[in-house]
Order: structure tokens, then sequence, then C-alpha cells
């Protein structure tokens, strides 16, 4: 009995350290913005939050971010052997500023919860088709995943997931990895492209993610036939804090175009959060119990996004001497459009899709492409990867919390996803061709 309390003490307390420590790891992750040696301390908090952890790391992430370590320094010895010079400091830093967003981010879901009474019957019709994709998609381009668990877990009240719900729900949550902001998709794409035109990729996301929601709507019609589908109300008064946050990123970036886009949304993130509860009784309970929780349990996203950034440093110094890469001899809308088919491949094989981006981006970053059309490429590959790849973050969840296996979600996504590729690779061409120039 003593042992057992012993031991849940412990874990307790090493959940609440892990939780400090990732805070600590963005606020360090902020300093480096301005003081670069700052970095290292903030990976270094990351990794020893993870070590804490540890146990806790799903055995899938545990093995995709050991052989992306291995790979990564494997690449790196090759290359040292090679006399080309490694920049330690860059070892540790990979991806640092991706991680320090996504738990900034994440403090939107303490004061962003798009609500429902328990009691309140589900909507029927149609029309619930358009505000169930709205909600989660607008909602998750703020709080990502939590979204998704909101709206699935007041559909499935008394009954299961259907195949329309599924249809909708992942693409709906999905596509905001389009143009949302604060969606780790977009930390990638800044992350290799930090001189992208935020204003081009959200419009040309937005109409994407548009044209996402259309054929949706197409699809669960028909998918329908006699039965109903039960939805979930979008009530439009519940949007304000998505369209402040956007509005706040533009104009500060506008004030301030030194700042990188990763900065202003990992500071504002969590300043706007303590200004809504600073004036709760309980604001330090809610704040505290936020660190010591879901800050606390963010191991296998930071694992994997560090061990990718290990990965990717390795691939870039093997690939230093060359002069070209045979395969890609310049970034144009054919080279990008190949890219993206490759990250979207890779998923549907069961990469995550960070490995994909991982994997082509150093390949086409020594051809200089134009930053605004990479990053394109990373966000709608992100965008139909999660859609149809049975490992990624979306599909995981709602396999391991709902019972829909990943196989059924691929085979009712396939068709949308590839519908879905030929627009993105039209719109990569247009913008290669007739906006990027």
């Amino acid at each position: 009995m003593i042992s057992t309390r012993l031991s849940a003490v412990y874990q307790q307390t090493t959940q609440t350290n892990a939780g400090y420590l990732v805070l600590l790891g963005i606020i360090f992750s902020l300093i480096g913005s301005f003081y670069p040696q700052a970095i290292i301390v903030s990976a270094i908090l990351y990794w020893l939050a993870s070590f804490k952890q540890r146990l806790n790391i799903s055995s899938r992430n545990a093995r995709q971010s050991l052989v992306l370590v291995g790979i990564g320094l494997s690449l790196a010895v090759v290359a040292l052997v090679n006399d080309t010079a490694l920049p330690v400091a860059e070892l540790l830093q990979g991806n640092v500023f991706i991680v320090s967003m996504l738990a900034g981010v994440s403090f939107l879901t303490v004061i962003s919860q798009p609500s429902i009474d328990k009691d309140e019957s589900l909507p029927r019709g149609k029309r619930t088709i358009l505000s169930t994709y709205l909600g989660v998609h607008l909602f998750g381009a703020v709080i990502n995943i939590s979204s998704l668990f909101i709206h699935a877990d007041r559909l499935t009240a008394n009954r299961s997931l259907s195949r329309a719900q599924v249809m909708v729900l992942t693409r709906g949550f999905s596509a905001a990895a389009f143009w949302s902001p604060f969606f780790a998709a977009m930390a990638v794409a800044l992350s290799y492209a930090p001189q992208a035109n935020l204003m081009v990729l959200m419009l040309a996301g937005g109409a994407l993610a548009m044209v996402s929601m259309l054929i949706t709507f197409s699809d669960v019609n028909q998918t329908l036939t006699e039965s109903v589908f039960y939805g979930y109300p979008l009530r439009l008064g519940s949007l304000w804090l998505p369209t402040l946050l956007t509005i706040l990123v533009f104009l500060i970036h506008h004030l301030f175009p030194e700042l990188s886009i990763l900065f202003i949304i990992t500071l504002c993130s969590p300043l706007i959060c303590l200004l809504l509860v600073v004036r709760k009784k309980n604001c330090k309970e809610i704040v505290a119990s936020h660190i010591e929780t879901k800050l606390a349990n963010m191991q296998n996203e930071i694992v994997l996004f560090l061990s990718a950034g290990v990965f990717a440093f390795g691939l870039k110094m093997i690939l230093a001497n060359q002069d070209f890469i045979p395969m890609f001899e310049q970034f144009n809308g054919v080279t990008a459009s190949a890219c993206f088919v490759l990250i979207v491949l890779l998923s549907m094989l069961g990469f995550h899709m960070l490995i994909g981006v991982s994997i082509v981006a150093p390949l086409v970053l020594p051809l200089n492409p134009d930053p605004s059309l990479l990053a394109v490429v990373i966000l709608a590959s992100w965008a139909l990867g999660s859609a149809v790849g049975p490992l990624s973050g979306m599909n995981i969840s709602i396999q391991a919390s709902y019972g829909v296996d990943s196989k059924k979600i691929l085979a009712w996504n396939f068709r949308y996803v590839c519908i879905m590729a030929l627009l993105v690779m039209l719109v990569i061409n247009i913008l290669d061709n007739w906006v990027l120039i």
C-alpha cells in the first residue's frame, strides 16, 4: 500500500515537473529569437521533459523517433568523416520553435471551447453537415486536436460515429492545415520557409479549404441516401476568438515585420489566455492545471518533432557538399507538385507527414525555392496526408477513442484526397506561373 502511494506521488511529481520544464522551454525559445544561445537551453529542457515522461511515450512514436534519431546521427557521422563541419548547436535546436509554438497554442484550449448543452438535442439535416464541418474546422484551426474530441464526444452521445460523421470530422479538421497559422503544419512550413508570405498562404489555403467543404458536403449527401445526418450546431458568437487571434497575428506582423510568425503566435497565445482568465477567482488553478496536465503530456509531440529535427539535420549535412541534386534541378510547379505527391504517398504508407517533409525539404532547400511555394507544398501535403494517413495523430485518435478503424478512414477519404490533390497541384502551378513571380 505504501509503495503504491509513493509510486503515485512520484509519478505525479514527475509529470508536474515535466510541465514546468516545457513552460521554461517556451520562455527560452522566445528569448532565443533575440539571443540564439537560449535555443540550446530550450532544446535541452524539452528533451529533459520528454525523458521524465518517457514511460508515457507511445510505442509507435518511440519507434519512429529512435529510427529518425539513429538515421540522423548516422548521416551526421558520415558527413563528419567526409570533412563536413558539424554545427552541434544546430543539431540540438532542430524544430525547437515548432515545439514552442505547439505548446504555446495549447493555452488557447483554456479559453476557446465550442459548447453545447448536454441536454440539447443534436440538429439534423443537410445544413448541419456544413455547420459541423465549419465548427470542427474553425475551432480546430485554433485549438487543434481538442476541437475534434469536443465535437466527436458530443456526436457519439448514446450512439457510435457514422461513416458520414467521420468523413465530415476528419476532412473538416485536417483541412485546417491548409491555412491556419495556429496549426502544426504552419509551424513546420514557416520553419523551413520563414520568408513565406502569410497572406498568400492563407488565401490559397482558405480557397482549398472552401473547396474541401463543398466536396465533403456533396460526398456526405451521396453517402446518406435515406439516413439522417446528426450534426453539431455552429454558434457564430463563439467564433470571436479565432477571428481576433488571426487579426492580431496579421496586425503585429505588419507593425513588426522583423518578428517571425512563429514568435508572434508563441508569445500571444499564452498572453491572451492569461489576460482572459486573470480576473477569475481560480485563475492560478486554471493555469497551473494546464501546465501540469496539458504541457506535461506533450511528450509524444515533442519527441517526434525534435527527432525529426535531428533527422533533417543529418540529411542536410550529408547533402551539404553537393552542388546539385540530379533528381531536382529547380523548384518549379512540377517539382513542387512531385514533392507534394511524395509526402502524401508516404503518409498513406504509414509515415507521419513530418517525416515526409523532413525528407523532402533538405533535398529542395539547396535550390533556393520560393518560400511561399515551398510552404504551400508543406501545408497541402499535411492537410491531405493527415486525412488518409493511418498513423496520423488524428486518425489514431479516432481509432483509439471511437473505435473507427484507420483503414476505413483511408477508404472513405481516398477519393476526396485524389480530387483535392489535383486541385492542389493546379493551385501550385498557378502560384508558380502567375502569382509568385
